[in-house]
C-alpha cells in the first residue's frame, strides 16, 4: 500500500443486483465483487486500472498529507485556512460534497448527497437567523430580567446545533480516515470523536487539505467544494 499511495480510489457498493463495485464519483468504472462479499453501502479501496487516465485529484492513502496542526502549510491566506476557522461547518459542507457525503457525514443514496452543501448551508444560516432573533427579543429587558423562555430557546438551538456539528465532523473525519485507510495513531478508539471535540477548525483545515489538492488547483471559498467548478472530485 505505502509504495502506491496515488494509484487507488475509493469505491462504494451501491446496490445488490448486478454484484458489482460502484466508484461513488462520476467515473464510470466497475469491479467485479471481492472475495468474501460485500454489504450494500460498504466502501473498498482498490488499485486504479492503468489504462485509466482521466483527472483526478491526489490524495494519499494509509497517512494524512500533513499534520492536523500545519494549518498554514497551504499559507496564511488560504481559504482552506479561512473557511475552517471562520465557517467551519460551511468547511465540512465542502469537505462532505468532495467526499459525497450526505449533511450527516455518512454515505447515503445518491439522492441523499446531491444536495449536502446546500442543506449545509441552510442549517447554518437557519441556526444564526434563529440566534439573532433570539437576541433581539432579549435587548428590551434588563440582564437577568428576560423571560425565562428566551434563555432555554437559546440553550436548546445551542445544544442541538452543537450536537449536529459535533456528529456531522466527527463521521466524516471517520469517513476520509476508512476511504484512505488511515489508522488512528492516539486516543485509539475515538480519536475522530475527540480531534472533532476539541479542536474542529484545526480538524476541518486538515480535512480540507487531504481531500484537495491544492498545489494544482486554486481554493475557493464560496463553492461546494472548495475548488472551482471543474475541478475534479476527490478520488
Amino acid at each position: 500500500m505505502g509504495g502506491v499511495p496515488y494509484r487507488m480510489h475509493s469505491v462504494l457498493y451501491r446496490t445488490p443486483l448486478d454484484r458489482t463495485w460502484i466508484l461513488t464519483h462520476t467515473l464510470d468504472i466497475e469491479h467485479t465483487q471481492p472475495e468474501g462479499g460485500v454489504e450494500e453501502g460498504q466502501v473498498f479501496l482498490t488499485a486504479l486500472p492503468d489504462t485509466f487516465d482521466s483527472p483526478r485529484l491526489n490524495a494519499p492513502t494509509g497517512q494524512w498529507k500533513d499534520g492536523i496542526c500545519d494549518f498554514c502549510s497551504t499559507g496564511f491566506c488560504h481559504s482552506s485556512l479561512w473557511c475552517a476557522l471562520c465557517c467551519t461547518q460551511i468547511a465540512v459542507g465542502q469537505v462532505m460534497s468532495r467526499m459525497q457525503l450526505t449533511w450527516l457525514g455518512e454515505y447515503g443514496t445518491t439522492a441523499s448527497i446531491q444536495n449536502t452543501f446546500k442543506v449545509i448551508c441552510i442549517l447554518v444560516s437557519s441556526f444564526y437567523v434563529y440566534s439573532t432573533a433570539l437576541e433581539l427579543a432579549a435587548l428590551p429587558y434588563a440582564i437577568g430580567e428576560a423571560p425565562g423562555m428566551i434563555p432555554a430557546l437559546k440553550f436548546f438551538g445551542n445544544f442541538l446545533f452543537s450536537v449536529w456539528a459535533l456528529y456531522s465532523l466527527c463521521r466524516t473525519r471517520e469517513n476520509v480516515r476508512a476511504r484512505y485507510q488511515i489508522p488512528e495513531q492516539r486516543c485509539v478508539g475515538c480519536e475522530d470523536l475527540c480531534c472533532s471535540l476539541w479542536c474542529a477548525p484545526c480538524t476541518t483545515a486538515q480535512l480540507m487539505r487531504h481531500t484537495g489538492e491544492y498545489e494544482n488547483y486554486p481554493g475557493v471559498c464560496c463553492s461546494k467544494t472548495g475548488h472551482p467548478p471543474g475541478t475534479p472530485l476527490v478520488v
